[in-house]
């Protein structure tokens, strides 16, 4: 996802870290590098092409944070009582409204409404690849990291629950399952992976499973980053 051709800037923030030496990110000097990398090996752009025909632009917040000195993942349930994705698993974010300058805004917007994550709680790290969907969305990832002492509120519509997983449970690659289909006319690979009582699967599969290759391939400074 390098280049500037046919790719636009995330929001104008800054690659600096706010929240590095902060005692709001609960992290370490080993921690604190190992979210440096991370920003340095993610794009700090997204795609500003449009999606593939037939597909709808969305955008989701992948939300990192330190908790219990390791790095952990910030997932979400969805209630039973929304029209799609009935229960499960899944990150904060949605389709692009009309009003939104960008799919960055999207995926903020959507994380306040779904879990009250403020803006003032969230440092950019970078973009990832986008992910189509089977289900017509073409979803762009946004790695963040929140501090470790936000609070979420659940809207009680679209969110039963929230819970943090660390991020080696997910670079723990013989998870996970997998199986082959064909989508736009090229091989899809469909993740699925168990974690405590919840069954991952689906696009926020793949996404863990991208940023658990991305994370296993940085050179932090030992295991107990992540």
């Amino acid at each position: 996802m390098r280049g500037a051709a046919g790719r636009r800037e995330t929001g104008g923030r800054s690659r600096e870290s706010q929240f590095a030496g902060n005692p709001r990110n609960g992290g370490d000097e080993v921690t604190d590098r190992f979210f440096g990398q991370l920003r340095g090996a993610l794009s700090p752009v997204a795609v500003s092409d449009p999606p593939p025909p037939g597909l709808r632009s969305a955008g989701v917040l992948v939300p990192l944070r330190v908790s219990g000195g390791e790095v952990t993942v910030t997932l979400a349930r969805r209630t039973e009582r929304v029209p799609h994705h009935k229960g499960q698993i899944c990150f904060p974010g949605g389709s692009r409204d009309t009003g939104d300058r960008d799919l960055l805004a999207t995926a903020m917007r959507e994380a306040e409404e779904e879990l009250g994550i403020r803006g003032a709680d969230v440092e950019l790290l970078g973009a990832m690849e986008r992910v189509p969907t089977v289900t017509g969305f073409c979803i762009q990832p946004f790695v963040v990291r929140i501090a470790q002492d936000a609070r979420f509120r659940l809207d009680g519509f679209e969110m039963a629950e929230t819970f943090d997983a660390p991020l080696s449970a997910f670079t723990d690659f013989t998870r996970y399952r997998s199986a082959g289909t064909t989508f736009l006319g090229k091989p899809y690979m469909v993740y699925f992976l168990d974690y405590d009582r919840f069954t991952i699967w689906g696009a926020t599969a793949r996404i863990l499973h991208s940023l658990a290759e991305l994370a296993s391939r940085l050179p932090h400074p030992g295991a107990a980053a992540i």
